[in-house]
């Protein structure tokens, strides 16, 4: 056997082992083994690189022993055989990457984000499932090196991958939260609210305008630190064996629970310990707080006069009315002209066949009893609706969720808690009217 011949079988075996470890790779869940088949990866390639560099120096330097005939055909083959290197090799480093990324790709991947790294998914997995902390003690170590903050005062950080889905499932779930504006600010920092808006005035050609200062900004606003806690039990969590089905199971409690809490939070947030909601912000002014009397209710000409005529021009084409599903099929459907016609007609979404709730062509939100009250189940004074510009109103949160797992004694059962810094209020009050339950009338 010729030294040629030696070379393509070396190198066929040495392919055969590549396909090997990229099956091997692609079905692995181990960090630790996807390392160790990377490394064999790496040799394998520099070995490929060397057959294939000594089967071209042996096609150019030996005219005696040049493969095919005089057509080409002996190029042809060697570019083949590289061709065919390179797409081995292609591939295997792909489908290795797909599982579980070079140690470039690793490394930078830590820097941006080390939560995502499947080491540190599997590291949360265990301590969702038996409360281990040992594999995140080398993580941490290396994402401090990196700059990373790394702080256990609110338990484990929510890999990322997760807190992907939860964003997209609370924008989902969230009718409100999903509207208004999200922010990322830096807590305790005083933030102008007020618009600058210069005054125009006329000129001529040799008297020209003088320059204007600024108006002396007065409103401001800024956020705090809230934390808000969705507690999970143990029992479903510690039977999932799936990396990926606990990952979506967790991002889909948490993303129920807090996106029902944002909604409640945004209209009535109370403001002690918790963000500060559209119904218990003092800046509303009192003009824009309007009583509703049974006979108002019954009357669309009321609702034109007290309600719609009395929202400026810039608040008109992007508000939205929250209120229930009981007032809106009791009270807002059942409004009737004066030949006792209905004014409004239901119409629906032809893609989801859901109603689309409209009225007086503004966007109607629905909203749980428990957020908001019926109009019929309100006392006199509640409020049983809101007009609302939604994003006039802002959230204040990275939505960087950490996650604690305690026992509770008097349960006897381990309790998973997700917790999340937040706050939330309105930037400008003059979009907001607040519509409210009034005294029956007499008669």
């Amino acid at each position: 056997m010729n030294r040629k011949k030696v070379l393509e079988a070396r190198q066929q075996r040495l392919e055969a082992r590549k396909a090997a470890l990229a099956d091997r790779s692609e079905k692995s869940q181990d960090a630790n083994e996807l390392r160790s088949i990377h490394e064999q990866l790496q040799v394998i390639n520099e070995d490929l690189q060397d057959v294939a560099a000594e089967l071209k120096a042996l096609t150019e330097g030996d005219e005696g022993d040049k493969v095919g005939d005089d057509n080409g055909a002996g190029e042809e083959t060697d570019e083949r055989t590289q061709q065919k290197s390179g797409e081995v090799r292609g591939m295997t480093l792909q489908s290795f990457n797909k599982a579980a990324g070079t140690k470039a790709e690793e490394k930078k991947e830590e820097r941006n984000d080390f939560t995502e790294t499947l080491e540190y998914r599997q590291a949360f997995a265990d301590y969702v499932r038996t409360g281990k902390t040992d594999g995140f003690a080398e993580i941490e170590q290396r994402a401090a090196k990196d700059g990373m903050v790394v702080t256990d005062d609110v338990g484990k950080i929510i890999p990322n991958t997760i807190m992907k889905e939860f964003i997209k499932s609370v924008g989902s779930y969230g009718q409100l939260y999903e509207r208004v504006r999200k922010l990322n600010v830096k807590g305790g920092v005083e933030f102008p609210i007020e618009e600058l808006v210069p005054e125009v005035r006329w000129i001529t050609e040799t008297k020209p305008s003088s320059n204007q200062q600024a108006p002396e900004i007065k409103n401001t606003i800024s956020f705090g630190y809230f934390i808000a806690e969705a507690r999970i039990s143990q029992s479903l969590l510690s039977s999932i064996v799936s990396l990926d089905y606990l990952e979506r199971e967790i991002a889909q409690l948490l993303s129920e629970a807090f996106a029902k809490e944002f909604d409640r939070m945004i209209v009535s947030g109370s403001s002690s310990g918790q963000p500060t909601g559209i119904l218990n912000d003092t800046r509303v002014k009192a003009t824009n707080k309007i009583t509703f009397d049974s006979e108002d209710m019954a009357d669309w000409k009321s609702w034109r006069k007290k309600l719609f005529a009395k929202i400026p021009l810039k608040y008109r084409g992007q508000g939205i009315l929250i209120m229930t599903a009981g007032t809106w099929e009791s009270n807002i459907m059942t409004l009737k002209d004066d030949n006792n016609n209905p004014i409004y007609k239901e119409t629906y979404d032809i893609s989801s066949g859901e109603a689309k709730c409209r009225f007086n062509g503004r966007e109607v939100v629905l909203v749980e009893p428990d957020i908001l009250k019926d109009y019929e189940g309100a006392e006199v004074g509640e409020a049983f609706a809101i007009y609302i510009k939604p994003t006039d109103y802002a959230i204040n949160s990275n939505l960087q969720i950490g996650f604690q797992r305690y026992f509770d004694n008097d349960k006897n059962m381990w309790i998973n808690k997700g917790l999340c810094i937040v706050d939330g209020k309105l930037l400008d009050v003059n979009s907001v009217f607040i519509l409210k339950k009034g005294a029956a009338a007499e008669g």
